[in-house]
């Protein structure tokens, strides 16, 4: 049997690159290659145990694709190795999940040395890895990254990427990266909702990606079954965005989550503050009527919960991180939070509710009551009041009592969409929790348990939609992409004194790999539409008081503006669910301008956005455009100045579009269409 690796290599002088990935996908599932991970099985290699494994093969049709199950039985140690592959139709791209089980009488050998993707890639000439940063509060989050992968004399490169130090999957650098050769590459994307680690090694032509679990080290009882991370990988053949294109199309079209058939809208949505008592939010229900705000949803954030008699008016003030009791708050909130969720939806407007289920502080009822489902950061010592506790997902019955307690949460109080944050670093606590012989397990139950416990919420409240915060985004991988959609997607912007020029390259830096996200612009100076569209995107989160953070004058304050921002980011949101072009480089230079364009071939239309920072002397710009058929005539439209103009195809192919804005600190929306 040859590496899949080598099957799957493109052919550089192919007409049909899908054909050439096609054969190596038949490869596999012929069994005239080798699937694509690695590990260890005690002494042995993966090599010696597919050799005597018995190999057996099952397909059928799924939406989109073709859904294979190899299964590989070793009959010397009773271990079987079971491959959930999906292939996609009409795009070059595969999708596979490795699972591991003992079906044997006694205990299996050491598993050990597990890459769930285990690739040699030939790579001619040149090669370069694109890449971003995770959500960690920098001005360099989710940065649009490119790393040479060789040395000037020996083409010899080592890098690892890894989720970070905390267990959280998106801390250090984002679990997706696109490699190039020449004209073409592969993007690799991982769904593992934990502590994953990639491994990329050039030497000469054949650069190696090992990805999976880091720590994975241990002895399967009888019976027992753990998976390991999914992994997709693309091919693309044309330039890099090519490749990113087709990943953003993939995402929306097969893993984002779906409503009638397309997937979710992301919302406007209008952030309230939970500890703030009742008629605040009835008030600011009402203000949406009356000043005719477009807004989609009204959420409402952490703080409603407890016992606290203590005023929490905002997120540096009052008790709302004592987390565990999930019962609504009488002091703030003396009739619940249903009359809220009916004002919302007389209005309108969905209705979204903070939850942070997986921390709870001891103490609190359900961890004097079942203090076995909870894990500690040090086992055995003497739990401390206050302390922060992890409901381990991985304990069976601990997972029903939190789906069951969610689950009436949504019922109660009539939820359209649910908000889970998770605010504590996992790791130190799962590995604890691992006796020396079964290192890793801890966590690869939590994780199958986290995936087990959404999927049972949205079985049981279909077209519940789920935000995914973590910190501000700090849980983005292919596997969360599946069942939810960030709407805060970094903590950085939980604070006044954000810069507008950051967020830019946070939102610009995300789109290349998600094509769904949102967040806040901290509106501390109503009117700045600067600052409002340097977090433009498919939804937004944007309210008067900033989740009560800040004060305003009903009389005095520019509802005009506030209302125009909200309609110019709806009518701009359709187009981020189709392709990026971006116009610059993501560039944090003070002195830059940063400018992007997003188009949908589907409509022959599409918006850009351009940004000239305060400290840049250009006063025009010429873009060239992706996406434009030099046959056809378009029509481009200013949201600021409504100024319409008419550029044909041909002219916009041969000199692109010039962009001007006389004043520095400022910025321009276009929308576009083919007349």
């Amino acid at each position: 049997m040859r590496p899949l690796g080598e099957v799957m290599n493109p052919v550089r002088s192919a007409a049909d690159e899908a054909l050439v990935f096609q054969a190596g996908v038949a490869a596999l599932v012929a069994g005239t290659a080798l699937p694509p991970l690695s590990f260890r099985l005690g002494e042995e290699t993966e090599a010696a145990f597919f050799a005597r494994a018995v190999r057996t093969h099952a397909s059928g049709a799924v939406a989109g694709g073709m859904a294979h199950i190899l299964t590989y039985a070793d009959p010397q140690t009773g271990v079987v190795c079971r491959l959930e592959v999906t292939e996609f139709w009409g795009t070059p791209a595969l999708e596979w999940v490795a699972h591991f089980s003992n079906t044997g009488v006694g205990r299996a050998p050491l598993l050990s040395e597990v890459a769930a993707l285990d690739l040699v890639w030939r790579c001619d000439g040149d090669a370069f890895l694109y890449r971003s940063p995770g959500a960690i509060e920098t001005p360099r989050d989710f940065q649009f990254q490119c790393e040479p992968l060789q040395t000037i004399r020996e083409r010899r490169a080592s890098l690892r990427l890894t989720a970070g130090r905390e267990g959280r999957s998106s801390v250090d650098w984002l679990p997706f990266v696109n490699l190039q050769s020449g004209t073409d590459g592969l993007i690799v994307a991982l769904g593992w909702t934990g502590q994953w680690s990639l491994q990329i090694d050039r030497h000469g032509q054949d650069t190696r990606l090992q990805a999976g679990m880091e720590g994975l080290r241990l002895v399967l009882e009888p019976g027992e079954t753990i998976r390991t991370p999914r992994l997709l990988v693309v091919y693309w053949r044309g330039q890099p965005l090519s490749g990113q294109n087709r990943l953003r199309r993939l995402i929306l079209e097969r893993y984002t989550p779906q409503l009638e058939g397309r997937p979710l809208q992301v919302p406007s949505c209008y952030i309230a503050w939970g500890g703030s008592p009742t008629p605040v939010h009835v008030r600011q229900l009402e203000l949406i009527q009356e000043k005719r705000l477009p807004y989609d949803c009204y959420w409402i954030d952490a703080g409603w919960y407890g016992t606290s008699d203590k005023p929490c008016p905002n997120v540096f003030q009052g008790e709302w991180g004592k987390t565990g009791n999930w019962c609504v708050n009488r002091s703030y909130h003396p009739d619940g939070l249903k009359p809220l969720s009916d004002q919302a939806h007389a209005g309108g407007m969905q209705f979204l509710l903070w939850v942070e289920p997986e921390r709870a502080l001891h103490g609190a009822p359900i961890t004097l009551e079942h203090p076995e489902w909870f894990l500690q950061r040090q086992p055995g010592l003497p739990r401390q009041e206050g302390e922060n506790l992890i409901l381990n997902l991985g304990h069976p019955e601990a997972r029903r009592w939190v789906t069951d307690l969610v689950s009436g949460l949504i019922a109660d109080n009539g939820l359209d969409w649910y908000r889970q944050d998770f605010n504590i670093c996992p790791l130190e606590y799962w590995r604890a929790g691992d006796a020396p012989d079964r290192l890793g397990l801890t966590e690869v139950r939590y994780i199958e348990g986290l995936y087990a416990f959404w999927d049972e919420l949205l079985q049981r409240h279909p077209g519940l939609r789920i935000d995914n915060c973590a910190s501000g985004g700090r849980r983005l991988d292919l596997e969360m992409v599946r069942r939810s959609i960030p709407l805060w997607r970094d903590d950085y912007n939980c604070f006044a004194a954000l810069d507008p020029e950051t967020v830019q390259v946070h939102g610009f830096g995300l789109t290349h790999w998600l094509p769904l996200h949102a967040t806040s612009p901290f509106n501390k100076v109503p009117g700045d539409t600067y600052r409002f569209r340097s977090v433009i995107a498919p939804g937004v989160c944007f309210g008067m008081d900033e989740c009560g953070n800040l004060s305003y004058d009903e009389a005095t304050y520019p509802w005009d503006w506030h209302r125009k921002m909200l309609e110019d980011q709806r009518r701009a949101r359709p187009f981020w669910y189709g392709d990026l072009y971006p116009l610059t480089s993501v560039s944090t230079a003070p002195d830059a301008w940063i400018a992007l364009q997003l188009h949908r071939p589907d409509l022959n239309a599409g918006v850009i956005l351009a940004f000239r920072r305060a400290g840049s002397p250009l006063a025009a710009a010429d873009f060239p455009l992706g996406g434009i058929l030099a046959e056809a005539e378009y029509v481009f439209e200013d949201a600021d100045s409504g100024a319409a103009w008419n550029v044909a195809g041909r002219d916009l192919v041969a000199s692109g579009l010039r962009f001007e804005m006389p004043q520095p600190r400022s910025s321009r929306l276009v929308f576009y269409s083919r007349r």
